[in-house]
């Protein structure tokens, strides 16, 4: 992705998710003016904040036919919408990669105790201190949730896929192919990988033999990463648990007989929600407009964002 010069006074909303007044508010960037958009409103250098989960596959494809030469802004991590690949290749498109990591290991951590103060029985549950964890992504979230569980006395080893590692968290070891990785052995499997094509099945069986018979698959990312007849025979192997908060349409109504056994714990898409009707995404955008420098015609207001100076996380893989 290029570099855009773009008006810097004014931040276009796009999309119910992106409210102008709760956006102005958090913002708290005085000089930026924070105005609502209709699709197919032309954008050309502009900076615009695109909810394209709240939009329409016509809706992004006039929103991509209209907007160039422009910074756009994701407010969510994920990426794979219609039309966003064809929106980046005449704007720099970023995404709100970190806005949702603290969020998400809320609900890990949370989910998890609930599940082991469910299994304890009336005794005092140990879900976190000497119990060894497995995450699955390296991103802004699964570095989140490896040093929250860390830092709780889990033994964390993160998992990373492009290059079929295991590293072991925090601690002076070297990495290990997944091959070496030792069955049977994880109390907990965290699920941090976006939705991504070549992501797709990733954890497989042989992934899901790392964990114990009676583990915790924790699930609050995305569904396609997880290889689904390999995840209903590790539930029909053991007395595990999966806990996830994006399981939909057939894979979800081949859950339910799970669910009603107390094997499966759906719940509906609460991961991702914001708080007090926070945005969310504001900070991530905030890190991003930190790197913008005067443009050629900074007189105009216009402002230089380059894709150079922007952290990795932000940025469409």
């Amino acid at each position: 992705m290029r570099a855009v010069e773009v008006d810097g006074s004014t931040l276009y909303c796009l999309g119910a998710s992106t409210d102008p007044a709760a956006v102005a508010d958090r913002l708290g960037v005085s000089r930026v003016r924070v105005e609502p958009a209709a699709p197919g409103a032309p954008l050309a250098h502009k900076m615009v904040a695109l909810a394209a989960h709240d939009l329409s596959a016509a809706q992004l494809a006039e929103i991509c036919s209209s907007t160039a030469d422009s910074w756009v802004h994701l407010v969510s991590s994920g990426f794979g919408y219609p039309h966003v690949a064809a929106l980046a290749r005449t704007n720099l498109v970023t995404r709100s990669a970190r806005a949702y990591a603290a969020a998400l290991s809320d609900y890990v951590v949370t989910h998890h105790v609930l599940y082991c103060a469910r299994q304890a029985a009336g005794a005092v549950p140990k879900p976190f201190n000497r119990r060894t964890a497995l995450v699955v992504g390296f991103g802004a979230f699964g570095r989140t949730v490896a040093g929250a569980l860390a830092r709780l006395g889990v033994r964390v080893t993160v998992i990373r896929p492009r290059s079929r590692t295991a590293h072991p968290f925090g601690r002076e070891q070297a990495a290990i192919a997944l091959g070496e990785l030792p069955d049977r052995a994880a109390d907990l499997l965290v699920v941090a990988l976006p939705e991504m094509a070549e992501l797709a099945g990733f954890i497989d069986e042989k992934l899901l033999r790392c964990l114990r018979p009676d583990g915790h698959i924790v699930n609050p990312a995305r569904p396609s990463p997880v290889d689904f007849d390999a995840l209903l025979r590790w539930l029909a192997s053991g007395s595990g648990h999966l806990t996830a908060d994006v399981e939909e349409g057939e894979r979800e109504r081949r859950l339910a007989p799970w669910a009603e056994r107390d094997r499966v714990t759906l719940t509906p898409h609460i991961a991702w929600q914001p708080w007090d009707h926070d945005p969310l995404y504001h900070g991530d955008w905030l890190d991003i407009y930190a790197t913008a420098t005067p443009g050629a015609a900074a007189a105009e207001g216009r402002v230089r964002i380059d894709p150079r100076e922007i952290a990795e996380d932000y940025l469409i893989p």
